[in-house]
């Protein structure tokens, strides 16, 4: 069965691991599967090709591929693009290829409620919804976000990063290196929202370099690592040395080697779930917010705060290694379970229904 997965090829390494998470399920699903990825808006590596273009539905249905879509924060929209997915008006009167909608998400802009999407965006949210054949969100918030829109064919599927792995909880393990993940250099200047980035989008990025320091000082093995090469020179500015894997498999495998993190960056925290790796995620915004309420994690998370964030991150991190933790972590990791159990399911039932209609 081939596929054309539409997303966004950007060089946050952080959309790439969507990308891996959605491939491993269907995978589970469809051993020999194909994929062909492609970009879902003019942020990727094609700047003149990209999106649900009629030419790209017209190669898919001469293909027989079915379409996926999924990414991050495809819901959410900017000055520049009404959502994230480039979508030709008319496209989808053509389609005859299944179109499955896996893990997507809606966003925000630092400390900002959810994105309120422009008339076309509703039109067009509504509507890909409607052709599609499946549409899982990606965590609480999105789905009623979605429903307010009038979508209520959606269902709350998960984060597909979190599933790329699902290895049990470690435990004891006081070899690894404790990984800090840079925040996005928008959270320290930003000509949007300029006064609260300044104030308590810093006071994350100094909260995170007091703790580093800190923990070096006692003798711990201390890894900086970015997520987007845009972020890389504020990094190494801040915290020196800084490593910036270049694929997603060079940033699993130093996860991997970690025995705790401290996450800037949603989808490092997503990745660790899925090695069952406890963390400490900063919830910076609204897509943050909503993986947190997904699993519950409001105690490992922690909001900016311009005069108490240093303390309380490094409160929060002293937790971590008190037994008391391990069974919270244990729930966590069994909730992901649960909810990779139900996200197949809910793609076995698809990918059934596009067997029995072929």
């Amino acid at each position: 069965m081939r596929f054309h997965h539409f997303y966004p090829r950007t060089s946050n390494i952080g959309d790439h691991f969507v990308q891996r998470g959605i491939e491993r399920m269907v995978r589970t699903i469809v051993p020999d599967a194909t994929f062909q990825l492609l970009d879902v808006n003019s942020r990727g590596e094609n700047k003149k090709e990209f999106g649900l273009t009629r030419s790209a539905i017209q190669n898919a249905n001469r293909e027989e591929a079915v379409i996926i879509v999924g990414g991050s924060n495809l819901y959410e929209g900017s000055l520049r693009w009404p959502w994230g997915v480039h979508l030709e008006m008319g496209a989808l009167e053509i389609l005859r290829s299944p179109l499955l909608l896996v893990g997507i998400g809606a966003g925000s802009a630092f400390r900002s409620p959810l994105h309120q999407p422009s008339s076309r965006a509703r039109r067009e949210i509504k509507l890909l919804n409607d052709r599609a054949l499946f549409s899982g969100v990606r965590d609480i918030l999105s789905l009623e976000w979605l429903h307010k829109l009038g979508v209520t064919g959606a269902t709350l599927m998960g984060d597909p990063a979190t599933f790329i792995f699902n290895q049990p909880l470690q435990r004891n393990n006081e070899t690894g290196h404790i990984l800090f993940t840079v925040p996005p250099r928008r959270f320290w200047s930003s000509k949007q929202k300029f006064l609260d980035v300044h104030l308590r989008g810093r006071a994350v990025f100094n909260g995170m370099v007091a703790l580093a320091r800190r923990l070096r000082a006692m003798g711990n093995e201390v890894v900086i690592a970015c997520n987007d090469s845009v972020d890389l020179p504020l990094a190494q500015r801040l915290f020196g040395e800084v490593v910036c894997p270049r694929t997603p498999e060079e940033y699993f495998s130093l996860l991997s080697k970690s025995r705790a993190v401290v996450a800037g960056r949603l989808h490092t925290a997503v990745v660790a779930l899925s090695m069952g790796i406890p963390f400490i995620l900063t919830d910076l915004d609204q897509r943050t917010h909503g993986f947190v309420r997904t699993y519950d994690l409001e105690t490992w998370s922690i909001v900016p705060d311009r005069r108490n964030f240093e303390l309380s991150l490094a409160e929060q991190f002293n937790k971590l290694s008190m037994e008391e933790a391990v069974n919270s972590w244990e729930g966590f990791v069994a909730k992901r379970n649960l909810m990779y159990e139900r996200a197949m399911n809910q793609l076995e039932h698809a990918f059934g229904s596009i067997e029995r209609s072929a």
